[in-house]
């Protein structure tokens, strides 16, 4: 099943290639049994004769049986790396002994060491001398590789804590190392815009560490320090990173340093945008060979020129004759016959011009589209155009500080224009889109920059085509000119006139906002639901400007109207994206004050299948734009969207799913409080289309966020599977797909892969229960156990503590006790303890010995 451990010596002698140890691996447990026995320091070259042996149990998911000193070995040892106790053969392995460290945690086992903990090692590993730094660097490249690599500081999040300790306790004695090192500033610079706390707060602690200064816990809002001015270099190419926390992080880290940095705000655009056309497809340009290559074909098949020049010759008919001789090898024998050599001289000079001018020409281009073949490239390429528009997107955020002039906002505009918003991937001309209006609303607040804009985008409007005067130095090679292009520019280009029209003040510009927001509301018939979001998003912040509050009641009844009796799904579904943003710009109290959620309500339960599906819709959207402030509504409209579950088209039944499941993943725990009573009185109605709908609504709350998953779940499982008890055959289908939803949210890969048997337990308990608890009992968990997971195996554990089997009940008691160890929050376990202490303590007192001891 495992590689056995094995040591390769490398060019260097510092280089090792170990893998993982088995499990068991008596040998190993027996030298690190000893070498913890000794409780002291080893010489150096002992230790560096037995570290392959540490660092072979430091690697892979598991723990094998008496390795766990490992790490406790390695971190004593440390000291003789630098420092007065500091030994020769042990100095060269800080750079193996980091590695290990910081393989060991990637994995979640990493979380089980105590005393030291790995975080602890891997600073001790980067033990100094204080006394060094004036004689030359401290520590190599080399030596600071590990904490910046991709099990470092570009690595998962417990490497990356890790790494921002350890380059912490650097910078705390060497600062001037950590500031002269453009790669490493950039690591920290990058980290210190994780959206995760843990790793944000640390990455900021060692970037004020490295520049002098202290920083609080509390203080997260702290100004940093500007990072060098060649921050851009090696920030580009993280944002084509395969982890999009990390490219999400790079976007911010590179406005912010933009921000820091105003005299390169224009120059960094212009480094941004160049890199988004390198990486644009040259889709124009592949048609082109295409077309090309049948003519090359055809040239060398029909050559009427041949036929011309061996009539001016003279005597075309004796030719074939004497070439049939040549090729039998007789012509070589004539040696008086020099005219015969003569005449086959003319034919080369006939074959070269069709090679050389059409063909070779078709060679280069044909080549020239390999190389540039988007298919090929294609995920590289969005990656990279989806990671310089996080940048742009970033631009607009206020946190980052950054301010664009005149000119850099022709050239940023223009270029979205030309570039951004007619790309043919749709999720990249999405977040152009996106980009366009957040630049517009943020930065075109200026006289400049409205003279400009506003022109602009209505020449883009009218024409679909780009002004490509103003881009500048930028290439406009790569620009798409066809019909689809312009579609989308139009489509663009409507969402960032409407972020313009937010900075458009006093009654003379009434009639332009006017119409700016009837323009908006056109624009939500578009089939595409990127346009309809960003769109809405522009719309709800126009709802106090010029006259559009005297508006607002019959722009809501013109999209109720549509909304609930279009023919067209992307009119009816255009139209709840306008009735949420109208209700979000407009205030809550709109609401009430127009009647929205009675008209919904009186739709949802008496209207026709298309009323009702657009209904549904308004819910959801007004639901995911007001967020909690739509909670008290919910109650209200739960018997609605409980009925709609059980209504005869298909199209609404979908539509409610997508409701229920939106609703639930928006729910505070409050809301999961006020939700919970009334669908489980739901279910418990005698009526099976009430009962069915009871449980659809129990399934969608595995799209809970996990605390409220976490609240709910013990409540949920228990009457999912009583459903199966009932007799009528649609709702124990039903409780099968609820109980299915649930499985997919499981995070634990261990618990996922028996995910199966575990249901078939719940559904059929008499004969699933004991292949289920054998299945746990098999599998070696390597990753903490979630809530959902607990929902699942808790029920099992239950039924096998109760059962009259020796073998069943000694299996559950051996789970329950191992799985205490394994839970991720242990606030998740609480809610079950008291369904299994009862049992436990009935199997303290079971009659059978084996039972009792486990």
């Amino acid at each position: 099943m495992r590689k056995k451990s094995s040591v390769e010596k490398g060019t260097t002698a510092s280089t090792l290639s170990v893998s993982a140890l088995p499990s068991p691996c008596a040998s190993a447990a027996c030298a690190i049994f000893e070498m913890e026995e000794y409780d002291d320091c080893l010489s150096g070259p002992s230790f560096a004769f037995l570290f392959p042996i540490l660092r072979a149990a430091l690697t892979g998911p598991r723990t094998a049986p008496g390795c766990e000193a490992a790490l406790k070995i390695l971190d004593r040892h440390t000291p003789l790396i630098a420092g007065d106790e500091a030994d020769a053969s042990v100095g060269p392995l800080r750079r193996e002994m980091a590695s290990a460290v910081l393989e060991l945690l990637t994995h979640d086992r990493s979380q089980a060491f105590f005393d030291p903990t790995p975080y602890d090692a891997l600073i001790s590993c980067y033990i100094t001398d204080d006394d060094k730094e004036s004689s030359g660097p401290v520590l190599s490249s080399a030596e600071l590789a590990p904490l910046l690599g991709d099990n470092g500081a570009l690595g998962g999040k417990n490497c990356r804590i890790g790494s921002m300790l350890a380059l912490g306790s650097i910078a705390s004695k060497h600062p001037r190392l950590v500031c002269k090192n453009p790669l490493i500033e950039n690591r920290i610079w990058i980290n210190c815009f994780e959206k995760n706390k843990a790793i944000r707060s640390a990455a900021r602690k060692t970037w004020m560490t490295a520049f002098g200064s202290e920083l609080d816990d509390a203080d997260e809002d702290a100004p940093l320090p500007a990072p060098s001015k060649l921050y851009a270099i090696p920030l580009l190419p993280l944002l084509n990173h395969k982890d999009q926390s990390i490219v999400s992080a790079a976007a911010v880290a590179f406005a912010t340093a933009m921000g820091l940095h105003p005299s390169s705000v224009e120059k960094s655009v212009i480094r941004l945008c160049s890199t988004y056309i390198d990486a644009f497809p040259t889709v124009v340009k592949e048609a082109e060979p295409k077309v090309q290559t049948k003519k090359s074909t055809i040239a060398p098949v029909v050559a009427p020129k041949k036929t011309a020049k061996k009539i001016s010759t003279g005597l075309p008919t004796k030719k074939p004759k004497k070439s049939i001789l040549a090729g039998a090898g007789l012509a070589g024998s004539s040696a008086g016959k020099k005219k015969i050599i003569k005449k086959p001289m003319p034919k080369a000079p006939s074959k070269a011009p069709t090679v050389t001018k059409e063909m070779l020409e078709n060679q280069f281009k044909s080549g020239s589209s390999k190389t540039l073949d988007p298919e090929k490239e294609s995920e590289e390429k969005v990656s990279t155009r989806l990671g310089i528009l996080s940048v742009i997107a970033s631009l607009a955020d206020p946190s980052t500080n950054v301010t664009l002039d005149i000119n850099a906002i022709k050239i940023l505009t223009a270029f979205l224009m030309a570039y951004g918003l007619s790309d043919g991937n749709e999720k990249v001309c999405g977040a152009a889109r996106n980009g366009a209006r957040d630049v517009a609303a943020t930065h075109g607040s200026s006289d400049a920059a409205i003279a400009f804009l506003i022109p602009h985008f209505e020449a883009v409007l009218n024409t679909g085509k780009a002004d490509e005067s103003c881009l500048g130095s930028l290439s406009n090679v790569k620009v798409p000119r066809d019909v689809a292009a312009s579609d989308r520019r139009k489509e663009g280009a409507v969402v960032a006139l409407g972020s313009v029209a937010l900075h458009l003040k006093g009654e003379e510009n009434a009639d332009k906002i006017d119409s700016t927001i009837n323009m908006l509301i056109d624009a939500l018939r578009t089939p595409s639901e990127g346009v309809q979001s960003s769109v809405a998003l522009c719309l709800s912040k126009l709802m106090k400007k010029g006259r559009t509050p005297e508006r607002v009641e019959t722009i809501l009844a013109d999209l109720m109207k549509e909304c609930l009796q279009s023919e067209s799904l992307a009119a009816r579904r255009g139209a709840a994206y306008g009735i949420s943003a109208v209700v979000k710009g407009s205030g809550i109290a709109s609401l009430k004050k127009y009647e929205v959620v009675k008209q919904l309500e009186e739709a949802c339960t008496n209207g026709h299948s298309k009323a009702k599906e657009g209904a549904l819709f308004a819910i959801e959207l007004l639901c995911d734009r007001l967020g909690l402030l739509f909670e008290p509504y919910v109650i209200v409209l739960l018997p609605a969207l409980l009925k709609a579950f059980g209504d005869g088209d298909g199209y609404v039944r979908a539509a409610a799913a997508n409701t229920a499941g939106l609703i639930m993943s928006k729910l505070s725990a409050h809301g999961v409080k006020l939700v919970m009573p009334a669908v489980l009185k739901a279910f418990d109605e005698p009526a099976w289309r009430t009962k069915q709908a009871s449980i659809h609504m129990l399934g969608s709350m595995s799209h809970c966020a996990p605390k409220q998953l976490a609240s709910c779940l013990p409540k949920v499982v228990p009457k999912l599977t009583e459903a199966f008890s009932d007799t009528h055959p649609k709702v124990k289908a039903s409780a099968e797909e609820a109980l299915d939803e649930i499985s997919k949210v499981i995070r634990n890969p261990e618990v996922s892969q028996i995910a199966q048997i575990l249901l078939k337990a719940l559904t059929d308990p008499a004969t699933g229960t004991i292949k289920a608890l054998e299945s746990l009992i098999e599998t070696e968990f390597l990753h903490a156990i979630d809530a959902p997971s607990l929902a699942l195996i808790v029920p099992v554990l239950h039924r096998g503590l109760r059962d009259r089997a020796a073998t069943t009940k000694r299996y559950g008691a051996l789970i329950a006790g191992n799985m205490c160890t394994m839970i991720d929050d242990p606030r998740d376990f609480v809610p079950y303890l008291p369904i299994l202490l009862p049992d436990l303590k009935v199997v303290l007192l079971d009659p059978i010995p084996d039972v009792r001891s486990i």
